[in-house]
Order: structure tokens, then sequence, then C-alpha cells
């Protein structure tokens, strides 16, 4: 009966998270049908009753899907991330430890869904940018853990490799630089995280108990990776006289869009399981080999982590599935109707606002990020508010990124005042509030914002005749962006409320004529006389 509620439990979060952007879609199809005067969009524009069905079809799939992953993920990629944490935690060979943890950031890094969906988007050689963004991984979980290991300070090591990639990013085409920051956001998907929190919380509890604020801040470092390592292969082909394609070589969006329900759906379910299949199976192999080396669990909980990995992939499979067939057509098409004409601008920003709000509550990682937040506050920062506030900021980084599109502005206006603003709040904030706030911001960027969202604005911009590369892109790296500032603002308010209660609990002491008496070095029985 218990786990009959967990299960229910579980699919009304999933059914919660994904009905807002299902009923948005649903009244654009009804206003676009029966409301809008006919030849308000071009005809190629509307949303098909096809599409509409295959959407209603994707939105039960990924309710459904999202239940499995989140209970699959609990008593599996966490876990897996857990034990070998612990293990490597307490191996004495330095080498051992930093190999392992490069060849584990490669190996679950190169299968990430995500990192897949945002490399076919891009145009060239998708194997260049997937070992690139692997090997990123590699390095910066290698340089997580000797942080760990070495108790180096995490705001530094922001500091000095952002300010290695800002200084970097002129030497190469400016075309390349929304894609080198959108790498660092992919990389962080539904099967990363999960397996980089566990990984993380693992080590830290075999150094201080799970509370330790090295918990947190893996996921950051190893979306700083990414971007450092694709910028020095824009570097490279910059040098090598290569380019990314022109406007008249890219893809339309919607040329991808097929015909009939059931060909795209299934379609859709053969892809994501063999996408899913090369990102679960490695690392599953991967930890029943160590496990039969290193660790030695009870088989109990051997066969519970491989059930765990079993409906995680039957989970991923549905959502990512239903994301591709139903979800990335009306995305593009919705993209492009609102980016075809200058007076739909209002419209367009309306409705990033609820796809990024709307489109964050439907990530499966962000709510296995807030659960972990809370556990290892022990429910002093409530999981609610962090969802809530991660879900505003990344709204407002969509009607950025559509702002500058319409005004085509370079992306580093945005990208470089916030780093800094990001930066120095991190000196005026607890430490956990920093590495949360940055592992918040690869943890917001997922599977819906790089097949949805992203889609949306590369449509708005395609519609309008821009350089994509340009305009289009660079959408990952805002809502990467802006939970490092919001998350870190609610540290310095939660923080200056906690001094002004204790300045007022110092003066109530002070207080003249206060009837209260305060006994200093008293045994209990000299204050009872």
């Amino acid at each position: 009966m218990g786990k009959l509620k967990f299960w229910l439990s579980k699919l009304r979060e999933a059914a919660i998270s994904a009905a807002p952007i299902a009923l948005v879609i649903v009244i654009v199809f009804l206003v676009e049908t029966f409301a809008l005067p006919s030849g308000t969009f071009d005809a190629k524009y509307y949303i098909t009753t096809n599409e509409f069905l295959l959407f209603l079809i994707s939105v039960a799939m990924i309710i459904f899907g999202t239940t499995l992953f989140s209970i699959g993920t609990e008593q599996s990629m966490t876990d897996i991330g857990r034990y070998i944490g612990s293990s490597l935690a307490q191996k004495k060979s330095l080498f051992f430890i930093i190999a392992m943890t490069f060849f584990l950031g490669v190996l679950v890094t190169i299968a990430e869904p995500d990192l897949a969906v945002l490399s076919g988007q891009i145009g060239i050689n998708e194997i260049v940018i997937i070992a690139a963004i692997g090997v990123g991984v590699g390095v910066f979980l290698v340089i997580g853990v000797l942080r760990v290991t070495f108790q180096k300070n995490l705001n530094l090591m922001f500091i000095v490799f952002y300010g290695l990639v800002f200084m970097l990013v002129y030497i190469i085409d400016p075309r390349f630089l929304p894609i080198c920051f959108d790498s660092g956001g992919v990389t962080t998907g539904p099967v990363t995280v999960p397996f980089i929190l566990g990984f993380g919380l693992g080590m830290a509890a075999s150094r201080g108990g799970k509370n330790s604020d090295d918990s947190f801040g893996l996921t950051a470092l190893c979306s700083v990776g990414p971007i450092l390592f694709v910028v020095l292969i824009a570097a490279v082909m910059r040098m090598m006289g290569k380019e990314l394609p022109s406007m008249e070589e890219f893809v339309d969006p919607l040329a991808s869009i097929g015909e009939g329900v059931w060909p795209n759906l299934l379609h859709a379910l053969l892809s994501s399981s063999r996408s899913v299949a090369l990102s679960v199976g490695p690392l599953l192999v991967f930890f029943i080999v160590y496990e039969l080396i290193f660790i030695r669990l009870p088989w109990t909980t051997v066969f519970r982590v491989i059930l765990g990995m079993i409906v995680t992939y039957i989970g991923l499979v549905l959502f990512l599935a239903a994301v591709e067939s139903g979800f990335m057509p009306i995305a593009s098409k919705l993209g492009q109707s609102f980016g075809s004409d200058d007076k739909f601008l209002p419209f367009a920003l309306s409705l990033g606002v609820l796809f990024g709000v709307f489109g964050v509550l439907a990530e499966p990682a962000v709510h296995v990020l807030v659960e972990q937040i809370e556990q290892v506050s022990d429910g002093a920062i409530k999981k609610i508010h962090v969802l809530i506030t991660l879900s505003l900021s990344i709204g407002a980084a969509v009607a950025l990124q559509l702002i500058r599109s319409y005004f085509q502005f370079d992306v580093m206006f945005y990208i470089i005042p916030g780093y800094i603003a990001a930066f120095a709040l991190s000196f005026l904030v607890p430490k956990i509030y920093t590495a949360m706030a940055f592992d918040s911001g690869g943890v917001a960027s997922g599977p819906m914002t790089s097949t949805f969202v992203l889609p949306f604005c590369i449509g708005f911009s395609y519609a309008r005749g821009q350089d994509v590369y340009l305009y289009g892109f660079g959408l990952v790296a805002m809502v990467a962006m802006m939970p490092l500032i919001v998350l870190q603002m609610m540290g310095l308010i939660a923080g200056i409320k906690h001094a002004h209660a204790l300045r007022k609990a110092r003066l109530r002491l002070r207080t003249e004529d206060d009837d209260q008496i305060v006994h200093f070095n008293l045994g209990e029985e000299e204050v009872a006389a």
C-alpha cells in the first residue's frame, strides 16, 4: 500500500508538471482553429490536427515517462554515483581516482541524449562536437573531485575558468559563440545529473557527512568544461579555415516534420530506444564490473539498482520520444509563426515566458536536484521555493533571448554582465548557495529546453530571416545563467533576514527593565534554586 501511494504521488507530480504547457498548446490550437481570422499566419505555420493529436499522445507519454524516470533514478543513477563516489574517495591511489573519474565523466556524457539533440542541430560533424564535450566533462569532473579532495575554493575556481573562457571567446568565429555556451548546459541532462549529484554526495559523505557543502558544485564545474573545449575546437576550426554552414545551407526546422501520427511516434520511439540504451547501458555495465571488483554490495542491492536502471530506461525512452515527436514540431511551428511578423512580438514573448516557466517544471533532472537540495539542507531549504525561483528565472531567460533575437545583438551583452553579477554574489552568500546556484544552472537546461524551448527560439529567428547561429542559438546559455543570479539572490536575502533576526534577539537581551533572567555558567540545581 505504501509503495502504491509513492507511485501515485510521483504520477501526480509528473501530471502537475506537464499539464500547464499542455494547456497552453491546447489553447493556442483552439484559438488558431476557431478564433483567428483566416490568413493570419502562412498556411504552413498552423498546427494540423495530426500534429495536435500527436502532441496529446506525447503529453501522456511525458507524464508516464517522467514518473518512471523519477522512481527509477532514485534507486539507480543516484545510487550508482553515490556508491562509486564513496568508493573512490576511500582509495589511496590518486592516479586511480583521476583515471576512473575521467573515464566515468566521458562515458556518461558522450551518450547524453541532450547532447545528441544539440549536436544534430548545429550542422557540422557530430562526432567532433560530442567528443570535445565528453572530454571537457571528464576533465572537469576530475577537477571537481580534486577540489573536494584538497578543499579548494569553489568561487575562485569558477572565476578562473570562466575568466579563461571569456578571454578565448574573442579568437573564434562570433557565430560559434552561442553554441559554445549552449554546450555547457546540454551536458547536464537526465542521465548525467542524477549520476553526478550522487557521485558528489558519495565523495562528500565519505569526507564529512551529508551536510557538507562539497556535495554540490560538481555539476556546475562539469558545465564549464564543455564550454572551454568547444571554444578550443572552434579556435582550431578557424585556424584551419573551416566555418559553420551558411544560412543557405541551414535546414528549415519544419522540414523534418513528417506526415502521420503513428509513423512519427514509431520513429521517435526507435530513435530514443537506441540513444537511451547507449546512455544507460555502458554505465550499468561499468557499475556491475566495478562493483564486483571493488565494492561487492549485497546481491539484493545490485538487483535493485539494475531494476531501477530498467525503469529509468523505459521512462527516458517515453519522455524523449514524446518530446521529439510531439513537442519539437509544435515548438518549431509556433516559433516561426510568431517570428514571421513584428506585430506578433508581444505574443511571442508571452508564450516564451510560459514555455520557460512550464518547461523547467517538466524537466526530470530539476526534480532530482531540488530533492537533493532539501535533503542536504535537512529541510531548511524547501524544494518548492527552489522550484518556483528556478521556473520564474527560466521564463525571464527565454524572454531575454527573444528580445536579443528581435533586436539582433551579441549574446555576450547578456553573458558577461550576468556572470559578473553571479561571481560578485558568490562572495556575499554562503558557499552552499553558490554551489547550488551553479548546479541549478546546468540542470535547468535539460531535455525540455533543448527539444522544445530552443526549437521555438530557432524557429522565431529563422522566420525573421536571421542567422540562427548568432540569434537562434544561445537560449540554453541564458537558461543556464539565470539561476546563478536568482538563487544566490535568494541566499543573500535569507542571510540578511537571518542576521536581522539575530540582531533583534540581541537587542531584546540588552533592553533595560527587561523581565528576562539570563543565567550564565550555572548548573541545573543552581538555576532551580
